[in-house]
């Protein structure tokens, strides 16, 4: 039994523990009145346990957040990636409240654990929980973290929307997928077809109580979109029950709905959508670089004085457009800011978006103060411009071609050009200008064809196929027949190697149904090994798929070991 002394001592120490635990509460009351929280329960769905562990460990809630992240650092840097995981998401069940935390736990799914996999539908599951990561719980608990809005932004215009990862091809037609069933597709090709979409968005009631009196007194319809409405699935827009409805029910429904999936599920504020829309141009949101801007502007906006209640206008664009992300994003949809889909809505490729150049350039004359855009930072524009130009010739769009090069002669000084000049001739001149000191013309034209072999097989469109094959006879033109024998070989075993994101199986069977039995034979046995783990992944036989993949010598050595 525990003596007298040590029976008063634990008292004492539980009734201290206790009052260390009640300063918390306080604490976290004013983080939520300020502004700066929402309650945890709220915003991240703590259980109960975790809740009460939170208030019992009092003052010492630090000392064990401190040990968890130093634990989840450790095993993250000895590999353990789903231990640190854990960890992390301990503790950001113990503090919310630590932004750093939920970069980091966004950080391991995106660029750890998807890294993990060779499956380009099983990477994008892990970026895609990073993004909602953020996105939700974190930016819930944490709405005016500049830490976390910079990740999010960071994470699309990167990990999304450049090519680091080479299933970043496949993450942007998810993303397009996504955001079509959200949206749908805007009318005409330059995407400000959306605006009209938000503005309506915007309109719309935040609950069905709010819906017009003819939907309203439609039993049977009532009951659809309160359905409808309170599913947690983001895919409710454009349900097919909807076709018979007169344009009027179903545009209020549609809109009523869209609010919901964007303000609910993707914590977007649609009024600024509007605004983002309203103050830059055709933004086209099934891209990635129309997410960057957006999350770089809001945390701009939360990082001023006004905090939450920061709009976007005219004294704040400047602000927000300063800022690195928003910059990055608006030069990357310029290059890359338009979705093209086939015929049955899959994206083939994001095209230049330049109605959005003016506010890039805008936001250069910002970082100057007004002073032209800066020197260092010309070069990068003309290189921009050149690329959506070579692109938007690739693409058949020569009219937006030629409006983006009076932009570019303007910008180098550039006045002889003939209005009428060949405009091939021009693409192939800004081509060679992406050449590095030394490096060699045939790299460049190996690419070039083998773009054109993977857009042939369906992994592009029929005019980008042709076009591009035109474009490295241009460029090849000055080269030897045996050199350039040697590139298209090599042109061919590139095409065939594309990461499925890029070129799919069935992208790789009608470029090999194209080959004869010479350029057959003529592949390395690299090219021909990975096509037959291909084959197999997809429970085929490479024989029967791949007709002729396996060598002379191959065949061969099976007869003599039968």
């Amino acid at each position: 039994m525990m003596s007298r002394f040590e029976m008063i001592a634990v008292a004492i120490s539980a009734l201290l523990f206790c009052g260390a635990a009640m300063i918390t509460i306080p604490l976290d009351q004013n983080l939520e009145k300020d502004g700066i929280s929402l309650p945890v329960s709220e915003a991240t769905g703590v259980p109960a346990d975790v809740l009460l562990l939170q208030q019992t460990l009092g003052a010492f809630r630090g000392w064990a957040i401190d040990a968890l992240w130093l634990r989840a650092l450790e095993r993250r840097d000895q590999g353990a990636l789903h231990e640190s995981m854990q960890l992390a998401s301990w503790i950001t069940k113990l503090q919310p409240y630590f932004p750093r935390v939920w970069n980091f736990q966004a950080w391991m799914l995106a660029f750890e654990m998807a890294l993990d996999s060779r499956n380009p539908e099983e990477r994008w599951i892990w970026v895609r929980e990073a993004v909602d990561l953020l996105r939700g719980p974190a930016l819930r608990a944490n709405p005016l973290s500049g830490e976390i809005h910079d990740q999010l932004s960071y994470l699309f215009w990167f990990k999304i929307g450049e090519f680091r990862d080479e299933a970043a091809i496949y993450y942007q037609a998810r993303l397009c997928e996504r955001w079509r069933q959200i949206l749908g597709d805007p009318r005409g090709l330059d995407a400000t077809g959306y605006l009209e979409t938000l503005r309506a968005a915007a309109a719309a009631p935040r609950d069905p109580s709010g819906l017009p009196a003819e939907v309203l007194e439609d039993p049977a319809l009532r009951q659809l979109t309160e359905t409808l409405w309170a599913q947690s699935a983001p895919l409710a827009v454009s349900n097919p029950l909807f076709a018979g409805l007169s344009a009027s029910r179903r545009g209020s429904i549609e809109a009523l709905l869209r609010r919901r999936i964007l303000e609910h599920d993707m914590n977007m504020s649609v009024d600024l959508m509007v605004r983002i829309s309203e103050e830059l141009g055709a933004v086209d949101w099934r891209t990635p670089a129309a997410h960057a801007v957006y999350w770089g502007i809001q945390g701009a906006l939360r990082g001023t004085d006004a905090g939450l209640s920061a709009t976007l206008n005219p004294d704040t664009i400047d602000e927000v457009l300063i800022e690195t992300n928003v910059r990055i994003g608006l030069q990357q949809m310029v290059a890359r800011g338009r979705a093209l889909l086939d015929d049955s809505g899959k994206l083939i490729t994001i095209l230049p978006q330049p109605a959005l150049l003016p506010a890039y350039e805008r936001a250069l004359l910002v970082l100057s103060g007004g002073e032209g855009i800066p020197d260092e930072l010309v070069w990068r524009v003309v290189q921009i411009i050149s690329a959506a130009i070579v692109n938007s010739w690739l693409q058949g769009e020569e009219q937006l071609a030629r409006q983006l090069l009076r932009r570019h002669d303007e910008l180098i000084s550039k006045s002889d050009r003939g209005a009428d000049e060949d405009l091939i001739s021009t693409v192939k001149e800004l081509v060679l200008l992406t050449l590095d000191e030394g490096e060699e013309l045939a790299l460049l034209t190996i690419q070039i064809r083998a773009r054109a072999m993977v857009a042939r097989g369906g992994g592009g469109t029929a005019l980008e196929a042709v076009r591009g094959e035109q474009l490295a006879d241009l460029l090849e033109r000055s080269l030897p027949a045996p050199q350039r024998h040697e590139i298209a070989r090599i042109a061919l075993a590139t095409a065939l190697r594309s990461p499925r994101s890029g070129a799919p199986l069935s992208v790789k069977l009608k470029i090999w149904e194209t080959l004869d039995e010479k350029q057959k034979q003529s592949l390395d046995g690299t090219t021909r090994s990975l096509l037959s783990i291909e084959a197999r992944r997809n429970g085929r036989e490479p024989e029967h798929l791949f007709p002729g993949i396996t060598s002379p010598s191959e065949q061969n050595s099976s007869r003599e070991s039968d």
